[in-house]
């Protein structure tokens, strides 16, 4: 199995039916091939965690880089895993942008916590902590 990370930026204007349509479509599709992961968005850019057989894992990337609802993706790590972080989830949207207070560190911890409860890699938790930094 693989764990593929990714790092983009939003389009500009990009609104909740935007949102809700993505995710609509991922779970769909994700569970219909077995692919599992988190999308992390925090108002300007997207951190998506998606694991599962390498194949069809590197198919549904190729299809998000050639989605124009973002830019400048960037693969932040590729790396072959034993278990699925998130086994429950086809796709699961963490907004972050809209909950995190920069002024209250404590708070964004809190948020970083509550999107990556399951994961065990320190590896994509320091990720996650870096992309929320950026809010």
């Amino acid at each position: 199995m693989l764990r593929l990370i990714y790092f983009s930026n939003a389009q500009l204007g990009l609104n909740v039916q935007d949102l809700e349509q993505i995710m609509t479509l991922s779970v769909s599709n994700n569970a219909a091939t077995g692919v599992t992961g988190i999308l992390l968005f925090n108002g300007l850019n997207f951190l998506q965690i998606l694991e599962g057989d390498e194949k069809k894992v590197d198919f549904l990337y190729a299809r998000i880089c050639a989605d124009p609802r973002h830019s400048g993706l960037v693969v932040l790590q590729r790396k072959e895993i034993s278990a699925l972080s998130y086994p429950q989830w086809g796709m699961k949207l963490k907004e972050i942008g809209f909950e995190v207070d920069p002024n209250h560190p404590l708070k964004i911890a809190q948020t970083l916590a509550d999107a990556l409860i399951t994961v065990s890699s320190e590896e994509v938790k320091s990720m996650a902590a870096a992309f929320l930094t950026l809010n």
